[in-house]
């Protein structure tokens, strides 16, 4: 894709060099991102603190965890500020944030096949569902890291480039929602097209109203809301997949279109 947000994606996307991450590195990469967002959820979820007896345990549990494991070198800074922060420290919107990695830890047990099939795109991905196939303080992790293994790097760069496409769809549609004119004329066609070439190429369902389909709706008649979901959604699907496969090489780098 160009820089360019309302720019239509680039069939030179598909030429992009995949060198996907060494097994071991993208199962403990998992296993961090896991660690964060139970990390996240102790501060934003009331639900789950209360089921604990002491979640500032909890916290320091998953960070000692986290260094007797050997997975210190896995853990970004970022990361580290969140999971060393203690209980009530944390900002509310770094919180929010680090919870939505969630879906970056989706695509990377899918591409480690914990999940038989790639989560769906326009649906948010279940916390407690994805929690059960991770390592959790004081689990042995090695026999994870170990045993690991990847999908065929066809599979992965394929889910890479239809993340890219919704990221793509999610990051106009604040624009679309806003301009007139020839301007969203414009936009209005590169949205038709760009689905239409989606669905022929086998990324997505047919479009509805010559639009993304979201759960039999058009992509532009969800709500706000909805689209603010989609949005963090895809944002942190392509996130992982960039990462794994080498496109981005820092987790941290701010997701954007290739």
């Amino acid at each position: 894709m160009t820089s360019d947000a309302h720019s239509e994606p680039d069939d030179d996307d598909l030429e992009i060099e995949i060198n996907l991450q060494p097994v071991p590195i993208a199962a403990a990469r998992l296993i961090a991102v896991g660690a964060v967002c139970r990390r996240a959820f102790l501060e934003l979820d009331p639900g789950a603190a209360a089921a604990s007896d002491d979640p500032e345990g909890d916290r320091f549990d998953l960070t000692a965890w986290l260094t007797e494991e050997g997975l210190d070198p896995h853990v970004s800074p970022a990361e580290r500020h969140v999971l060393n922060r203690r209980i009530g420290r944390l900002l509310p919107e770094e919180a929010e944030a680090f919870s939505w990695q969630i879906e970056a830890a989706a695509a990377l047990a899918w591409s480690l096949e914990l999940l038989e099939d790639a989560p769906p795109l326009d649906q948010p991905i279940d916390p407690a569902a994805l929690f059960t196939l991770l390592p959790s303080p004081w689990d042995k992790t090695r026999p994870f890291r170990t045993n690991a293994e990847l999908l065929p790097e066809e599979l992965i760069a394929f889910e890479r480039e239809r993340a890219e496409l919704w990221f793509w769809r999610a990051s106009v549609e604040a624009d679309r929602s806003v301009v007139t004119g020839r301007e969203a004329s414009d936009l209005n066609a590169a949205i038709r097209e760009v689905a239409a070439e989606s669905a022929a190429a086998g990324f997505f369902p047919e479009p509805i109203g010559n639009d993304f389909p979201v759960a039999g709706h058009a992509y532009r008649t969800i709500s706000p809301d909805m689209a603010e979901t989609l949005a963090a959604v895809a944002t942190e699907r392509l996130r992982a997949l960039n990462w794994l496969c080498g496109v981005s090489q820092a987790w941290d780098a701010p997701t954007e279109p290739t």
